[in-house]
């Protein structure tokens, strides 16, 4: 990995036309819960979602409770056409789906991408299990979007439009998960939230699945220290993702999907000892922005 000294700062894409757009934005970084305690607002407590900006078109990485405030900022924008891609189906992915206002206008058109489980095949059952009485007062007759589900192959490529296409991969978590890796002209972002490492094939498989990326955001619940009293749990530590990023020549690695309850002086501590060992390392913050190609 390219030696930097990354600090969680946001983007100057001001240089770039629509046409050429290629952004994400953080809206949620932690795992498991949300997280709102003191001392932990400066890395931000929403779970996993990511905002895709790529070229006129909009698309959400992950429905995370990031995605509650991000819904209301799109109404406000005017954006009326929005992809959501979900990873897996686990509480911390979906938490903010059925908060997400642009599922309740009639002048939005939202898809719904998602590989389906056993409990739930496709984005339409997974909306009516998540919708749903006792746990809330509406359901999915509610919903007034135009709202379409599409199947998202758990190995494969679709097509997001405009040139940019996602690939998935399999990963090692469970119940089942995919990684994912967005690539538009000759740059590519991978973001892998949860998974764990295996030293073994799935390693090898991630490698080639990240090989040469711009930038990775790769599951870093666990400290190095810590990992031995959560095995199987699906999820891993920087140490390891940094040893898998560099084997891919990954540009940049953030570690994603903080333990939600650690505050942000132990993230300073943790992103102090990671750059110590790979200066190229950063830690996902809520709010941050990343541009392939273009840097922070």
């Amino acid at each position: 990995m390219t030696k930097q000294n990354l600090r969680p700062s946001p983007a100057d894409s001001g240089s770039l036309s629509v046409s050429d757009r290629f952004e994400f934005t953080l809206r949620g970084v932690r795992g498991t819960l949300p997280m709102a305690v003191p001392g932990g607002t400066r890395y931000g407590g929403n779970t996993s979602c990511i905002l895709l900006r790529h070229g006129d078109r909009v698309a959400i990485l992950d429905a995370g409770s990031g995605i509650v405030g991000l819904g209301r900022d799109l109404i406000a924008e005017g954006v009326a056409a929005v992809d959501i891609v979900l990873s897996h189906a686990h509480y911390d992915h979906v938490i903010g789906l059925p908060f997400f206002l642009p599922l309740y206008r009639s002048d939005m058109r939202v898809t719904l991408w998602y590989t389906g489980s056993p409990q739930t095949p496709d984005g339409r059952s997974l909306l009516a299990e998540l919708i749903r009485a006792p746990f809330l007062p509406m359901g999915p007759a509610d919903l007034r979007c135009d709202l379409h589900f599409a199947e998202l192959p758990t190995r494969g490529t679709i097509s997001l439009g405009g040139g940019t296409d996602l690939v998935t991969c399999p990963v090692n978590h469970p119940g089942g998960a995919v990684g994912m890796r967005i690539n538009r002209q000759d740059h590519a972002l991978v973001y892998v939230p949860d998974f764990e490492h295996d030293d073994a094939e799935g390693d090898a498989t991630l490698v080639d699945f990240m090989q040469d990326a711009d930038i990775a955001l790769l599951d870093c619940t666990y400290l190095p220290q810590d990992y031995h009293l959560f095995r199987g749990y699906g999820h891993s530590h920087w140490q390891k993702c940094a040893a898998l990023a560099a084997r891919a020549r990954v540009g940049r690695m953030g570690m994603f999907h903080h333990n939600f309850s650690r505050t942000d002086e132990a993230l300073d501590a943790t992103l102090q000892a990671a750059q110590e060992a790979e200066p190229a390392i950063f830690a996902a913050c809520e709010g941050m922005r990343l541009t392939p190609g273009q840097g922070f």
